[in-house]
């Protein structure tokens, strides 16, 4: 009951008042009291359920759109059926070549795919440094409130382009005919084709992080005479570089991956040794190479994103009893 129908049934509608109702007790009867006073409107009834039509509508255009690509690519369910059998005679023939006794033949397939695989790893390496050499300026001129708008957009459509070109396709269709395959050139071009992939990626990530700086800084150097290098110097870069960083670890990660993918097409490192041993169905060496590239990739993974932890969120603060204790210090005689 509101106050306004608490007020007519203790004063009447009219305002006069008068005594409250009782029972043969003698106490209020609330029994008695009058109903509401008012019609109920829309804010007053249940709210109406929305419709899922949209939803369910959704869900069977997905579904749909699944089947068609399913049967208009022509694969074959049946393939999909005998995946399991597939997976568990190769993981055998592969588990048999990865346990067998050690003996110098073996101990051989180890050091090379390790090798090969250290080949890839400095591959990427080299890739991502090409990538963050340019990356740097590039996202820069790609940032909006960092350069004017004749060069923001070229820089844009450059970059867009870029990206827009797998590096597997760099690879086949420019690095590989410039500098060849195998040892003499097939390791700097794949390095080159991660480099300029890497270079469009990580210059829109460094750009949208330019671009969401703090306008604080940029307005005090801005105030105090600081011309565009100076701004850059001391306003962004110290607020983007724990980031910057960060994508760059992230992206030679990535780069490990794509190296090794690369190698199957002549470009070196344990894609290539891979490649090989494919071809003559060796799959105790494939086995063993697989083995290789989890072990690596994990460990630089792991060694990365601790790095990348410590540049964004700096070192772990020591406890409150150690750092009170190296506050405190005994007041020498």
């Amino acid at each position: 009951m509101t106050v306004r129908n608490t007020r007519d049934a203790v004063n009447g509608p009219d305002g006069a008042s008068r005594p409250p109702r009782t029972g043969t007790s003698g106490a209020a009867d609330d029994s008695a009291a009058p109903g509401p006073r008012w019609t109920p409107d829309a804010l007053d009834r249940r709210p109406v359920k929305p419709s899922r039509l949209g939803h369910h509508l959704g869900l069977i255009a997905v579904g749909i759109l699944f089947i068609a690509a399913f049967a208009g690519t022509g694969m074959d369910l049946g393939a999909l059926l005998e995946m399991p059998g597939h997976i568990v005679e190769y993981g055998r023939l592969m588990t048999q070549g990865v346990f067998q006794i050690p003996d110098a033949e073996v101990r051989g397939w180890w050091a090379g795919s390790f090798e090969a695989m250290v080949e890839s790893v400095a591959i990427a390496w080299i890739g991502t440094m090409f990538g963050a050499l340019f990356s740097l300026p590039c996202g820069f001129l790609a940032a909006r409130n960092m350069s004017p708008l004749p060069v923001y957009i070229p820089m844009r459509f450059v970059l867009a382009f870029l990206r827009a070109i797998p590096e597997i396709v760099l690879a086949i269709a420019i690095m590989i005919p410039l500098f060849g395959v195998g040892s003499r050139g097939g390791a700097l071009a794949g390095a080159f084709a991660l480099g300029l992939g890497a270079i469009g990626t990580l210059s829109k990530l460094i750009s949208e992080a330019v671009e969401s700086v703090d306008e604080g800084p940029l307005e005090s150097a801005r105030a105090a005479g600081a011309n565009q290098a100076q701004m850059i110097r001391w306003a962004v870069l110290p607020q983007v570089m724990p980031d910057v960083v960060a994508i760059w670890l992230y992206r030679f990660e990535v780069n490990i991956r794509a190296s090794a993918i690369l190698g199957t097409l002549g470009a070196g490192g344990i894609g290539s040794l891979l490649s090989t041993v494919f071809d003559v169905r060796a799959w105790d060496r494939i086995g063993i190479a697989l083995v290789v590239i989890v072990v690596v990739t994990i460990a630089v993974d792991q060694v990365s994103s601790f790095i990348r932890h410590r540049v964004i969120h700096g070192a772990p603060s020591p406890p409150a009893g150690r750092a009170a204790r190296r506050a405190w210090s005994p007041p020498r005689r």
